[in-house]
């Protein structure tokens, strides 16, 4: 019987707020694929955002079963549900099981390339991420940033019919140029957690100049990528007011993080980096779709 605490806890499990910021950028990926002269299938639409729901949350469980003693080492990991007793690796891989095979089964239905995508996303996340890079490289959030970005180029893909277009590799791009800042931020905030766990990340082994100086540089190339969006999408004032706007207040808060990187200023920084990737996508589509609609 599920009971709320139940429900918390599967949703720990599968990392309900990060799958819930995939499905964003799913949603915004087919909505920028969307081919104008072609009306928008719902159900194709709604049956690539469940394949991917179930593939993402399969891949965040299994994640989590894979680095169950480590994750027992740590704080900020020690309360999820394997190394807490609240849920069995069993049952863990159960669900693990359940989740990847119905969301493969799905995107195999929707096409093959979306099957391969997704098969992509899970042995590079799952296998090379977690089982090698994470653990042996200090700069493992580079190439960890490939799976991150898939699922928008699947959504892309799903929507168009093709992988290889200048709007779908620009915004894989984005997805991943984003990841350095966001996942830096939050290395550099629990460098001791990282630490304890065992994983050389840029902040372990580097220290705090050089990972700072990484999350600038990587900050303003992600902020510059977005600025250039018109010379690969039909995109224009529309998109350009607020991504102006949301770029300058990310490099604002820049500024002040790299002036207190061991203060509390962290947040701030790591809230608009992710703001601004919303703000990005949303005002790509809104361009987008004020474009399309009237041709409809």
């Amino acid at each position: 019987m599920l009971t709320l605490e139940s429900i918390k806890t599967w949703r720990e499990l599968s990392k309900s707020g990060i799958v819930a910021l995939v499905l964003i950028s799913v949603l915004a990926g087919y909505l920028i694929g969307q081919p104008s002269e072609l009306s928008l299938s719902w159900l194709r639409l709604g049956s690539t955002l469940m394949g991917i729901l179930l593939l993402a949350s399969g891949s965040s469980a299994l994640n989590q079963w894979q680095e169950s003693e480590i994750d027992a080492l740590m704080p900020r990991t020690a309360g999820r549900p394997i190394p807490s007793g609240k849920l069995s690796p069993k049952k863990v891989m159960t669900f693990v099981l359940t989740c990847l095979s119905s969301g493969l089964v799905i995107l195999l239905w929707l096409s093959p390339t979306l099957f391969l995508l997704g098969m992509a996303a899970i042995f590079s996340y799952n296998g090379l991420y977690t089982l090698w890079w994470k653990k042996h490289w200090a700069y493992a959030a580079v190439p960890g940033a490939i799976p991150g970005a898939i699922p928008i180029l699947m959504g892309h893909t799903a929507a168009c019919g093709k992988v290889l277009t200048p709007s779908g590799l620009y915004i894989f791009f984005i997805l991943f140029f984003w990841q350095m800042p966001h996942f830096w931020a939050l290395a550099l905030r629990y460098q001791k957690d990282y630490q304890q766990g065992g994983f050389p990340t840029l902040p372990v082994i580097h220290g705090l100049g050089v990972t700072l100086r990484q999350i600038t540089a990587w900050s303003l190339a992600y902020i510059g990528l977005a600025l250039i969006a018109p010379l690969f999408m039909k995109v224009g004032w529309i998109y350009l007011v607020p991504t102006i706007a949301v770029s300058a207040k990310v490099i604002l808060e820049l500024f002040r993080y790299s002036q207190k990187p061991e203060g509390n200023q962290w947040l701030p920084f790591f809230l608009w980096v992710n703001f601004s990737l919303i703000i990005y996508l949303a005002a790509a589509c809104i361009d987008l779709w004020s474009y399309y609609l009237p041709m409809r």
